[in-house]
């Protein structure tokens, strides 16, 4: 055997991944991504987006049958928002609006980490729930509540809600494959001890690192973080790009519509 033909231990053998021109290169992200939420996230954004109903009807009919409560309800929506500085100039706002959307969008998905208790469907309920107080406080008020609606929430909710409900199903996919790997680990610990008569699965073998550019299957494929590699993936190339362009429109454009 030659020297070209030995590999020193440790040393990743598989093959050079071929440059990918940039145009290819973000079709092939995007196509892997359309594959991940086809195999894995669209039902869970189903679930989300009926959290997001419920959580709006809801809010709108509590709001309305006991009004005596939304005064204190509006109070702590706006010191949850206080850190939004809503008279600064339009690209502050704007840029504000993404650092706390994005943040807020982390902390959903982290939530996933979590095995079994699917903690991030709150998130929907919780926005649903915001969206019908401020319907049922503009109601009382005598304000136009289509055109509040179309002017001041419609532009910009169409990509923030969406950029909600994919942070929700990457939360909630992420809680069930944790609870998946929780399950597996249990059960291989059982087996392991209840004697030499029953040894546990050999464990699979652990994949080389992988970069951002890997393919979906790469991805799916490593342990134990494959299914936290394809989430932080997804939140990049589609939820941060939702949020800059809602807050975009809701910092520059939003204000002129009033």
């Amino acid at each position: 055997m030659t020297g070209d033909e030995m590999t020193a231990p440790g040393k990743d053998n598989r093959p050079a991944r071929a440059a990918v021109p940039r145009t290819g290169l973000i079709r092939r992200l995007y196509s892997e991504e359309l594959e991940a939420w086809k195999r894995h996230y669209r039902r869970y954004f189903k679930h989300a987006a009926r959290a997001l109903g419920l959580g709006f009807v809801a809010g709108f009919l509590y709001f309305m049958i006991w009004p005596a409560r939304e005064m204190k309800a509006l109070a702590f929506v706006v010191r949850a928002l206080e850190d939004i500085p809503l008279d600064a100039p339009p690209l502050v706002l704007a840029l504000t609006l993404f650092t706390h959307n994005a943040r807020a969008s982390v902390v959903a998905v982290a939530a996933g980490l979590a095995p079994f208790l699917f903690l991030p469907i709150l998130d929907p309920v919780i926005n649903g729930g915001v969206l019908g107080l401020l319907c049922s406080v503009s109601k009382h008020q005598g304000l136009d509540v289509p055109r509040l609606i179309l002017t001041q929430i419609l532009p910009h909710g169409v990509f923030e809600l969406t950029a909600v409900l994919y942070t929700t199903s990457l939360g909630l996919y992420l809680s069930a494959e944790m609870g998946k790997k929780a399950l597996a680990a249990w059960r291989a610990r059982t087996r392991a001890l209840a004697g030499p008569g029953t040894s546990p699965d050999p464990a699979p073998p652990q994949p080389a690192p992988v970069d951002f550019l890997e393919t979906y299957d790469e991805r799916a494929a490593a342990e134990p973080w494959g299914p936290a590699r394809n989430i932080v993936r997804s939140f990049v190339l589609v939820v941060l790009p939702l949020l800059f362009v809602a807050a975009a429109i809701e910092g520059l454009i939003t204000p002129l519509l009033r």
